[in-house]
């Protein structure tokens, strides 16, 4: 029984949808055009101020979509505020006839992802060997988890913006992955990776890890290699401004900005290349919106503002490493493949996580004497002159001398040019935040543990307890993780040079420049 049609925006043929089942929720873009089908559901239609089915037939729904629009009518004044997930299946009505075009953008769903573990999945993580494991693999909306021959190891690290793909094998005795070569529309369709547990007979409960634009496929002995990039890789193609006939750089020094306002509006404004949802909610397909408001609170409380400017042919992910290292926060695509942006590289303690022994199958210890900062000099007030920053006209320079006395002194300073500092005030800012975090050599850990620890995210605090090495309940902070899904196992990279911030709380270390002054409250801000 046919239910309706619509067409992509950038597709001219109609896609027709069938309802048989409610058993899948899954959905085969990339079958519409060869014939009907079958498109499976399960899920609910939320309309404000109206009964929906008694005025215009039973909906039924999939996975989602960013927004709908209606050629011809304000659906929100119509019908009211429409909570949708995804494409509309109305029984009994021609939805193009009745309602004009639906224009899908990126197909979008807020993910369950580390944090939103629940009770039932923190529960099963924590046994020893857990019972009905589940994983799954989704491509372009359709479950692929049955022809899976090999499932990737996802790695994710939140201290440099890079964008880092993941691999699956899948079979092609079929021939159906043929597809992908046949219609070279699949490329760049999304792709997404879930663990988790059978929660009753019929349903599971997973969390995603890992979620990419398909980019590569490579065919060998009846297998298909299918390569997945994440948002950040995909930004490293595209540049700050396609304006190609002046070639003029991108200037942000009219006034004083917050850098997660720069950032917002780089990433959303279409004048320069992104062309990012704009959304301020959690419904914000490609920025997590929350983490950013979160990250704009904490830079506006310190009053951090700063100026820039993108030469001409500065790609986004070098403007992001900028904006990044000089604001000393964290940029990064996390399992959901949205951006998270985090200042507090302290790590996050309400999400913290106790390692033993028992929990480790592998531990390394690597101790640099050079990795450490007890001088930082900030150049600021940068001037931009025919198309190029000039400068700097001053410089602001901390020092740690307790920590210069006992290691040496050990200078460093930003590496970009692309952002700078409005005030001196701002400036020091940072380098204390910098000297107070690295003025001691660092000591970085990595363990290897079964997966267990997918309810917490990059950020989170890990107190560990491993005598062998000698550390006891000391706090570390997660940078990094490889999620090895066919071998059910964590790497985990652990930084102790971030540690626990202290913040506006009088302290006391001898010698110390920073901390050294008896009855001397200081506001630390690591």
């Amino acid at each position: 029984m046919a239910l309706g049609t619509y067409g992509l925006s950038n597709q001219r043929q109609s896609y027709h949808y069938l309802s048989t089942s409610a058993q899948h929720n899954r959905l085969r873009r990339d079958l519409w055009a060869r014939g009907s089908y079958i498109f499976y559901l399960d899920s609910a239609l939320r309309v404000n101020g109206l009964d929906f089915e008694s005025e215009i037939g039973r909906p039924t729904l999939a996975t989602s979509f960013e927004a709908a629009t209606i050629n011809g009518l304000d659906f929100e004044s119509a019908i009211g505020n429409l909570n949708i997930r995804t494409n509309i299946q109305i029984n009994g009505l021609d939805f193009l006839s009745a309602l004009g075009n639906l224009t899908v953008s990126e197909t979008f769903s807020v993910a369950q992802i580390g944090h939103d573990a629940d009770s039932f999945f923190l529960s099963r993580q924590a046994e020893t060997n857990p019972r009905s494991i589940v994983r799954q693999f989704t491509y372009a909306n359709s479950e692929f988890s049955d022809r899976i021959i090999k499932y990737p190891s996802i790695k994710r690290n939140y201290v440099d913006v890079v964008g880092k793909g993941f691999t699956l094998q899948v079979e092609n005795a079929s021939k159906l992955m043929n597809e992908l070569i046949e219609d070279r529309t699949s490329f760049k369709q999304d792709g997404a990776v879930f663990y988790g547990y059978q929660s009753t007979p019929s349903s599971s409960n997973v969390l995603q890890i890992g979620n990419g634009f398909l980019t590569n496929v490579n065919y060998s002995d009846h297998r298909a290699n299918l390569t997945f990039k994440n948002r950040i890789d995909l930004l490293s193609q595209t540049f700050i401004s396609t304006d190609t006939t002046s070639q003029m750089g991108v200037s942000f020094t009219g006034s004083e900005w917050n850098p997660a306002d720069l950032t917002f509006e780089i990433l959303t404004n279409n004048s320069y290349g992104a062309n990012f949802s704009s959304v301020t909610c959690k419904y914000n397909a490609q920025i997590h919106y929350d983490s950013w408001l979160q990250w704009k609170t904490n830079l506006a409380a310190e009053n951090i503002t700063v100026q820039g400017f993108f030469p001409y042919g500065t790609n986004y992910v070098q403007a992001l490493k900028s904006i990044a290292e000089l604001t000393d926060s964290a940029i990064y695509a996390e399992a959901d493949n949205r951006i998270y942006f985090l200042r507090n590289l302290t790590g996050v303690e309400s999400f913290s996580a106790v390692v033993s022994e028992s929990d480790v199958l592998k531990v390394s210890t690597t101790g640099d004497a050079y990795d450490l900062c007890n001088k930082y000099s900030v150049p600021m007030s940068f001037s931009v002159v025919s198309n190029k920053v000039e400068g700097p006209r001053s410089t602001l320079t901390f020092v740690n001398t307790a920590s210069v006395n006992s290691f040496g002194t050990s200078l460093k300073q930003p590496t970009t040019q692309m952002i700078w500092y409005t005030n001196s005030a701002n400036a020091n800012n940072l380098a204390q935040r910098v000297v107070f975090r690295r003025r001691q050599p660092e000591i970085a850990v990595k363990i290897t543990t079964p997966i267990k620890y997918l309810g917490h995210q990059l950020g989170d605090i890990v107190y560990l307890n491993l005598p062998e090495v000698g550390i006891t309940n000391e706090p570390y902070t997660m940078i990094g993780h490889t999620i090895n899904v066919e071998g059910q196992t964590m790497d985990i990279d652990l930084s102790v040079g971030h540690g626990i911030g202290i913040v506006n709380v009088t302290v006391f270390e001898i010698g110390d420049d920073i901390l050294g002054r008896l009855d001397n409250t200081t506001g630390v801000l690591g």
